[in-house]
């Protein structure tokens, strides 16, 4: 009798422990789904594709990317104006052809999925709605054009040594077809004459440079200066300063007094140079160029029926020539006077009008290649004489190409840099001792 009751006592305590275990059981299988499902979601969030990284540009990038869409929106609304049938559509279609080029030129690698898609260029509007174009908007290509080229220009002062090259070839090139269009139209550029752009305005983003906006840029986003465009420090000179807005023949001959002569260190220098080498090297080579470039409009003034234009030229390099003396004298580098004359080849003699376009031709090439090299303080003197020398280039029946200067086609200084000497050429003008030949 006490083995039954003892037996029931065992059955009673049994069916709690087996309730218990099950229960048990249960939970487990409920923690292993969840871990298990936790576990299958973890695995297709990393299967999953991770969201692209918002890209980070440089300033020099921003520049290229800002320069590219204000290309492609000015060349897709000159292309745009030109199916119109206006008397400018030839030169507007060329227009749009060179910024095609300049858009291709400063941008930046793409995806290969972007780069399939190449970029959106306009589809000109039927015959039935290209009377919708009124001649106004000629004048609004003009003025976006003219907007371009100063743009341009301010652009390669932060730009880094490639792309610096490109933008001011842009910009040169732009510089041409604004003066070109507005003559054609009859009505003022609205830029300065280029031998007088001031290096000044351009590196402080005052004067001509001063309040440009990009109608290509989204609204509310006005465009400003790339973070590393340098401040020009106060003793630059602008072209201007150095002369160069004096009449051309009015050339004095000697220097005003209480000014020093072209060249002259300044008076807290030590007898040590300063500033980048490259810079000091830079100054030299150009100076000697323009001294070369003047002497050889004198001797062309002397042999030409009309004379007074390469006076005036003359005037004009030699006030470049003071220009870069007075920089090497911020740098404390002493500048010997310019040689009595330099020698000159048959051709020169043959042909001065050739002689002297191609010495334009080299010298836009000398001054493209000193872009690319001249250190922040004298890079936007560089800037504006490259600009000053492609347009004279242009002006001497250079034929206008979408990037002045870079093509490389002719000798003389092609390409140089600071540290290259000019080419042996006999047809270029070279130093000598002898008294200056009046021709």
């Amino acid at each position: 009798m006490t083995g039954g009751r003892a037996g029931r006592t065992q059955g009673r305590g049994a069916r709690p422990a087996s309730v218990a275990a099950r229960a048990s059981r249960a939970f487990l299988r409920l923690v292993s789904l969840f871990i298990v499902v936790l576990l299958v979601v973890g695995i297709g969030l990393n299967l999953r594709s991770p969201e692209p990284e918002e890209p980070v540009f440089s300033a020099s990038q921003r520049a290229q990317l800002d320069a590219e869409r204000r290309y492609r929106a000015l060349a897709d609304e000159a292309r745009t104006v030109a199916a119109a049938g206006p008397a400018s559509a030839g030169h507007l279609t060329e227009i749009a052809e060179d910024l095609d080029a300049h858009a291709d030129a400063v941008a930046l690698p793409r995806s290969p999925t972007s780069a399939t898609q190449g970029p959106t260029v306009a589809t000109p509007p039927p015959a039935s709605e290209a009377a919708a174009v009124a001649p106004s908007d000629v004048a609004r290509v003009l003025t976006g054009l003219q907007n371009s080229a100063l743009l341009s220009l301010r652009d390669a002062m932060g730009a880094e040594a490639g792309p610096r090259r490109v933008l001011a070839a842009a910009g040169a090139n732009q510089w041409r077809h604004t003066a070109l269009l507005a003559r054609a139209l009859e009505v003022e550029s609205g830029l300065p004459p280029a031998d007088a752009l001031s290096s000044t305005d351009l590196a402080a983003g005052t004067g001509p440079f001063a309040d440009l906006s990009d109608p290509s840029a989204p609204a509310g986003s006005p465009v400003e200066p790339a973070a590393d465009t340098p401040t020009p420090p106060t003793s630059s000179l602008s072209p201007a300063e150095a002369g160069m807005d004096e009449e051309p023949d009015e050339e004095p001959d000697e220097e005003p007094a209480g000014r020093a002569a072209p060249g002259t260190p300044a008076a807290d220098c030590s007898g040590t140079p300063i500033g980048p080498g490259a810079d000091r090297q830079a100054l030299l080579t150009a100076k000697t160029a323009e001294d070369q470039a003047r002497y050889g409009y004198d001797v062309a003034a002397a042999v030409l029926p009309e004379p007074a234009e390469g006076l005036a030229r003359s005037a004009i390099h030699r006030a470049a020539a003071d220009a870069a003396a007075r920089r090497l004298a911020e740098l404390c580098v002493p500048v010997d006077p310019a040689p009595a004359g330099f020698a000159l080849g048959p051709e020169f003699r043959a042909d001065p009008v050739s002689a002297l376009r191609e010495l334009e031709e080299d010298h836009a090439e000398l001054y493209a290649g000193l872009v690319a090299t001249t250190g922040p303080d004298v890079r936007a003197w560089a800037i504006a004489a490259y600009n000053a020398a492609a347009q004279r280039s242009l002006e001497a029946g250079t034929p206008l190409a979408a990037f002045p200067g870079l093509d490389g086609t002719t000798g003389g200084t092609t390409g140089a840099s600071p540290g290259d000497s000019p080419s042996e050429d006999a047809s270029q003008p070279q130093p000598r001792e002898t008294e200056q030949d009046d021709g």
